[in-house]
């Protein structure tokens, strides 16, 4: 399973949208409980690179309080653009995204909100 599997329509919105000001993305991922270490890994990964990128405001990963095998990614970005290009970016792609697919066991659920 991919989280981009949930999220194409979060990322036409953002291509299409006049709106500029701050957006927020959170993502529940419910991974294979046989590789929540493998997928710890590469969320450690995943954060130190998208906190350097530019626009980024927050970027958190959550284990869930009583299912140990549900994340929850807390995003918030200064502008739908600056969302787009993380979502664009190699990292995100060819790591993130290719990398997770192995250890996912569903679609994640999303919900995209504006800010402020």
């Amino acid at each position: 399973m991919s989280v981009m599997e949930n999220i194409s329509d979060v990322v036409g919105w953002l291509k299409s949208t006049t709106y500029t000001g701050k957006v927020g993305l959170t993502v529940k991922i419910y991974v294979d409980p046989t590789k929540i270490e493998a997928f710890k890994d590469l969320v450690s990964e995943h954060l130190t690179t998208s906190l350097q990128e530019p626009g980024v405001i927050r970027f958190s990963a959550n284990r869930d309080y009583e299912k140990e095998d549900i994340f929850w990614f807390i995003e918030e970005w200064e502008s739908p653009s600056a969302l787009l290009t993380h979502l664009g970016t190699e990292w995100f792609r060819d790591g993130y995204i290719v990398r997770s697919r192995e250890l996912c066991v569903a679609p994640g659920q999303r919900a995209l909100y504006l800010m402020g």
